[in-house]
């Protein structure tokens, strides 16, 4: 698929993502062939695909642009989502929608293709633009002062929600695995961290974020 999204284009401008939740594996299975042709039909100029949670059943459609198009990025996932989930009789939740625009970015200078996308989805106390900025900043300066860069970690992309309510964090890995065992050696916040460096530290502990926030693993599925 041509118009397939990547995380580490440099020339999006725009990002629109939105999860949803299965009450089984079967329920999933049917949203997911027309969630898939959604990604395969949007408008020209549209980058957009279907990620996989590998750890619970719930999937992750995001569309993306070359131009900044507000009034199509949200309507875009919200009627993508809509049409995959509306035969399941309640056995669907949609759980968020973000619209966003880069941020910030990091690579580990590790090639390969990443078939592990992890997104972090960190909401703030309340919106502000400035925190955005600077918790993009602690966790950079994080990556950037460890000697070696966490095991299986290929990249970071960072993009700051519209209504300056939230991060998102798409950073690619070698592996779920790979996330896995690199989350289980830091300590910090609720889901860990890949790094036990008090730069680490202070990326959980920065004023203005929640100490609840999202993180999934996820594989291409279309």
């Amino acid at each position: 698929m041509s118009n397939r999204f990547c995380c580490t284009d440099p020339d999006i401008r725009l990002l629109a993502a939105g999860r949803v939740r299965f009450a089984s594996s079967q329920a999933l299975e049917r949203a997911m062939t027309p969630l898939v042709e959604r990604a395969r039909t949007v408008p020209t100029g549209t980058l957009a695909d279907v990620f996989r949670d590998v750890d619970t059943e719930a999937l992750l459609f995001v569309a993306a642009w070359r131009v900044v198009r507000f009034e199509a990025a949200e309507r875009t996932v919200v009627d993508a989502i809509a049409h995959a989930i509306e035969p399941l009789r309640g056995d669907a939740t949609p759980e968020w929608v973000d619209v966003a625009v880069p941020a910030g970015a990091w690579t580990s200078g590790r090639s390969g293709p990443g078939d592990c996308l992890v997104l972090v989805r960190q909401p703030l106390e309340k919106p502000d633009a400035r925190i955005q900025t600077s918790w993009i900043d602690r966790v950079l300066l994080a990556l950037n002062g460890d000697a070696e860069p966490p095991g299986g970690l290929i990249s970071a992309n960072f993009f700051a929600t519209h209504d300056e309510a939230t991060v998102l964090n798409f950073s690619r890995w070698t592996s779920a695995d790979a996330h896995r065992e690199a989350v289980a050696r830091g300590h910090y916040g609720q889901q860990g961290s890949t790094g036990t460096s008090p730069l680490w530290q202070t990326t959980r502990e920065h004023p203005g974020i929640r100490a609840e926030h999202e993180v999934c693993r996820y594989v291409r599925v279309s």
